[in-house]
């Protein structure tokens, strides 16, 4: 008979994984949608948002030069009765988050074309709403920075729905002033509101996430360098050289700590994973997130500035028959379709969606982390590539009218 130790198992950290996690990736997958349904309707939804990309892609293919000649009366009484996704496509629509899209804008639209919201309350301009969302944004930095996850979770929720109003106050800018394309209205006082308030809702979400990192307990230890093997080391005494550094324990439990600081003390080749995958300086904390808010804010700039371009470029009245067909050569390409996809996930609005979902599931430093490295590649790519695409527009328009 042989005996067999229970606490060596797992290198000793916990009891052995369960039947199900030995086997293949699809079983492990198919375990947690049957366990999890939160993790079914995920799936769902992502799924809901791939296809309706995909119809988006024909849509744009198929699109004709917006009519500037059909009456605000005409299009009221067009789409009064019904909400459709792909309608009166402009180019900021192209252009703005999927999730926004395809379920915030819908919703909004809904409260005004199916509830009459600006019948019933005529007093209630766009601003005030932007306003309020405003006082929402700040309300929720007092959730998301708590260290109870539940509350963290609330915090979420209140800034979902500040983002919703942000989307809905659009909606009510449009039915007072009976324009019901979708596009960005520079030069109005109410630009300007939208966009503070934008500015705000970013900042306080990011201010959130710094004071809640603060808050973790801190982990004081004295760590040495090892000349011969340039490898930091706990360090139980005192010696000269030593540097006292104070460490935050991110997105871990209690009995996890215990587990992992227990076996990298006892195992010296994995002292450094330890201080750099459980423990983070406040230095280092900050400057992420420094990083972080200034990738937030190009892609916030760039984005705003490019919607504004192509607008003036594509979606501006010519007269020109040669025009009308450049236009369309340019807006059917699947060059220009690829830049529009890519400003959709890369945009300020999709990573604050991004950054709110792994604050909901507790992962909020995994993924500021994590994607670093390819989101910035990525939005560097994307700039580049968008500026050449737009000079490349402008010189052929330049010529043709030259011409």
């Amino acid at each position: 008979m042989m005996v067999v130790d229970v606490r060596k198992l797992n290198n000793g950290i916990g009891p052995a994984r369960p039947v199900y996690q030995h086997g293949h990736f699809c079983v492990r997958a198919f375990h947690r949608l049957i366990s999890y349904p939160s993790y079914t309707l995920f799936l769902l939804f992502i799924i809901y948002l791939l296809i309706m990309d995909i119809i988006l892609y024909f849509k744009i293919r198929s699109r004709k030069l917006l009519d500037f000649n059909l009456s605000d009366t005409i299009l009221n009484q067009k789409i009064i009765h019904t909400i459709d996704i792909f309608d009166l496509l402009s180019i900021k629509k192209i252009m703005i988050e999927p999730i926004i899209h395809y379920v915030r804008s819908p919703l909004a639209e809904s409260l005004e074309t199916k509830l009459y919201f600006t019948y019933y309350f005529p007093f209630i301009s766009a601003n005030v709403i932007s306003y309020f969302h405003c006082f929402l944004s700040l309300i929720s930095i007092k959730f998301i920075s708590n260290e109870s996850l539940f509350r963290r979770q609330i915090g979420v929720i209140i800034f979902q729905f500040r983002t919703f109003l942000d989307c809905f106050d659009g909606v009510i800018y449009r039915a007072h002033t009976n324009d019901k394309r979708f596009k960005s209205y520079y030069g109005n006082f109410g630009y300007y509101v939208d966009a503070i308030s934008d500015i705000i809702g970013g900042i306080c979400l990011i201010i959130g996430c710094l004071l809640y990192f603060f808050k973790q307990r801190s982990f004081h230890t004295k760590l040495s360098i090892r000349t011969h093997s340039n490898k930091y080391s706990n360090s139980s005494v005192s010696n000269e050289g030593n540097n006292e550094t104070d460490l935050i324990i991110l997105n871990i439990d209690d009995d996890d700590i215990e587990a992992q600081t227990y076996s990298h003390i006892h195992s010296s080749s994995k002292t450094t994973n330890m201080s750099s995958n459980l423990f983070e300086t406040k230095q280092t904390i900050f400057i992420t997130l420094v990083l972080f808010s200034l990738r937030y804010s190009l892609s916030a700039i760039f984005w705003n500035r490019n919607v504004h371009a192509y607008e003036d470029l594509l979606d501006s009245q010519v007269d020109l028959s040669q025009q009308k067909s450049l236009q369309l050569s340019i807006l059917h390409s699947p060059l220009t379709i690829l830049i529009f996809y890519l400003w959709r996930y890369l945009c300020a609005l999709s990573i604050q969606d991004y950054l709110s979902f792994a604050i909901f599931i507790d992962r909020t430093w995994e993924f500021i982390q994590k994607t670093s490295t390819i989101y910035w590649c990525t939005l560097l790519l994307t700039i580049f590539l968008t500026e050449l695409h737009i000079n490349q527009i402008r010189s052929l328009f330049t010529v043709l009218a030259t011409k």
